[in-house]
């Protein structure tokens, strides 16, 4: 992609999830000060993912006729101009349509630069470009929330949303210094095209796996500071915010990705292994208080970001021509799950606590290891491939 392309969009990648959690860690504290119940601003995280399931596959047709760069621009302009605004501090309502508003910009913004990692250096480029983008990803997602976690604490969370819009607004700067993707097909796109891809085996698998990942996911992180702070009621931001330290190791990971795939032997293999961590990780959760949290996410992230790394970047190699569709259709399933995930667990953690929340998700995992025996038609890693880690 060139330096300067490289860091563009690892910088605007970073932002981009950062804006998208960090309001995460702050939820408890936003509940106790609204007056609200659990399940109002746990919507809170909800409401920026059920735009980013609905909306990526529409913007993946989008991409096949509009520079990504223009996408780019646009999305990071109106999210610069709704984070300035809840930073301003506004009741629950009005920060609600704010972060709904902000759901709307981000799968166009997530599509479009993983659709421009994805065709930049050609097609024996894409698997190593696509980690370099996931590792970001992580980046960003701990990012915002431990850097909110601690601003809020020394200044309110206020300035906390107040950083996060100028780190926008600067992002918004530099996509006009990108340099015009170069997509490998562009043209009309039709419907029957989009059936196709979804109803190819290979990819109606990894499809799913998309969902459940990210469903078990999101789950966990969006309940685990009520967790924490029903465990320790004065536990202060900065300690549930660096829960998410853990998380960190997905960096190391996805960089690692196409390494784990030739040491595990193939794709399949390698995605059986992260489910197993992935339930592992989840299983340490039940252990109480809070201090084996701090490790447990260690392996839960482990697994969870070898899954996604690698996942992603074998569905992105599979498709030669139509990338912003099929990223498009593996965004849309990955935070349909992340959008129910932050959702509907927490009525059973409401109702049958803990130890049942953390139960279900493990079923849920269960079906993503089936899910990973059956991916079918896994390719070998290519010489181009080697010369590219």
């Amino acid at each position: 992609m060139g330096i300067r392309n490289t860091f563009i969009v690892v910088y605007c990648t970073v932002v981009g999830f950062a804006v998208l959690y960090a309001t995460q860690p702050l939820l408890p504290l936003l509940a106790a000060q609204w007056g609200r119940p659990v399940g109002d601003t746990a919507l809170l995280t909800t409401a920026t993912m059920v735009p980013l399931a609905l909306g990526p596959l529409l913007y993946g047709y989008v991409l096949e006729r509009v520079s990504t760069k223009h996408m780019l621009t646009a999305g990071f302009s109106v999210l610069t101009l709704a984070q300035f605004a809840i930073s301003l501090g506004p009741d629950y309502p009005v920060f609600f349509v704010l972060r709904t508003i902000e759901g709307t910009m981000l799968p166009a913004i997530f599509t479009a630069l993983m659709t421009y990692s994805s065709s930049a250096g050609g097609h024996d480029r894409t698997r190593r470009n696509i980690t370099v983008y996931i590792a970001a990803t992580i980046a960003g997602g701990y990012s915002g929330r431990v850097l909110s976690g601690i601003i809020t604490d020394l200044a309110g969370w206020q300035a906390a949303f107040l950083f996060w819009a100028v780190a926008a607004l600067l992002a918004t700067l530099l996509t006009t210094r990108l340099a015009s993707d170069p997509r490998l097909r562009l043209g009309k796109v039709h419907l029957a095209e989009i059936r196709a891809l979804a109803r190819r085996p290979v990819y109606a698998e990894g499809l799913g796996s998309a969902f459940l990942l990210f469903f078990v996911f999101a789950a966990m992180l969006n309940f685990l500071p009520f967790h924490m702070r029903d465990n320790d009621p004065a536990i202060s931001q900065s300690e549930i915010a660096l829960v998410y330290t853990g998380y960190l190791i997905g960096v190391a990971i996805s960089l690692a990705s196409l390494r784990l795939v030739r040491l595990f032997g193939g794709e399949r293999r390698t995605l059986v292994a992260g489910s197993l961590v992935y339930l592992a990780g989840t299983a340490a959760f039940a252990l109480p208080g809070n201090g084996f949290a701090y490790l447990s996410m260690l392996l839960f992230a482990a697994g969870m970001f070898t899954l996604h790394s690698v996942l992603s970047a074998f569905l992105n190699h599979l498709e030669t021509e139509r990338k912003g569709l099929i990223n498009g259709l593996y965004v849309s399933a990955y935070y349909t799950g992340g959008a129910l995930g932050s959702y509907l667990p927490g009525f059973l953690y409401l109702e049958f606590g803990w130890t049942a929340f953390v139960a279900f998700l493990m079923a849920s995992l269960f079906a993503l290891t089936a899910l990973s025996l059956a991916l079918r038609h896994a390719p070998q890693t290519t010489t181009s491939d080697r010369r590219g880690d």
